[in-house]
C-alpha cells in the first residue's frame, strides 16, 4: 500500500461532498450550515436534526451521539472503514488519485544540512 498524504487528501476532498458520496441528505441548510440525522448512530427519525455539518469549514457534530470530525473522518466512521481506506475511497469515487506522502530526503542530505548550521 502506498503512503498517502493525509493532509493533502483533507484539503481535496471536502465536506460539502461527502454527504452525497454516503446517500445523506440534510433536514434543513442555512448557507454552509446543514442538519440533519446522524448516520453514525442511523437517526430513525424523519425530522432528526441531531448531526449539524458546517460545508465551508468541513467539520461536523452530532449532537446525540457526540461523533465529529472531518470530511475523511465522517466518511470513515459512517462507512466503517479505518481511515486509509476512507481517504482512497472518496479520491476514486471522484475520479482523483490519493494524493501521494512525499519521499522523504536522504538521511545524508538531512546530515549535510544540519552539519552547515551548526556553529
Amino acid at each position: 500500500m502506498p503512503l498517502i498524504d493525509s493532509r493533502s487528501a483533507r484539503r481535496e476532498i471536502r465536506l460539502a461532498v461527502v454527504p452525497e458520496l454516503l446517500n445523506w441528505r440534510a433536514r434543513e441548510r442555512n448557507g454552509e450550515q446543514a442538519r440533519g440525522p446522524c448516520p453514525v448512530h442511523g437517526s430513525s427519525s424523519p425530522s432528526s436534526r441531531s448531526l449539524s455539518a458546517h460545508l465551508g469549514r468541513g467539520i461536523w457534530q452530532c449532537f446525540r451521539c457526540g461523533a465529529s470530525g472531518n470530511a475523511l473522518e465522517s466518511y470513515a466512521r459512517v462507512s466503517g472503514q479505518k481511515l486509509y481506506p476512507a481517504t482512497v475511497g472518496p479520491c476514486r469515487r471522484l475520479g482523483r488519485t490519493p494524493p501521494p506522502l512525499p519521499a522523504p530526503a536522504p538521511a545524508s542530505e538531512e546530515r549535510g544540512k544540519r552539519d552547515m548550521n551548526d556553529p
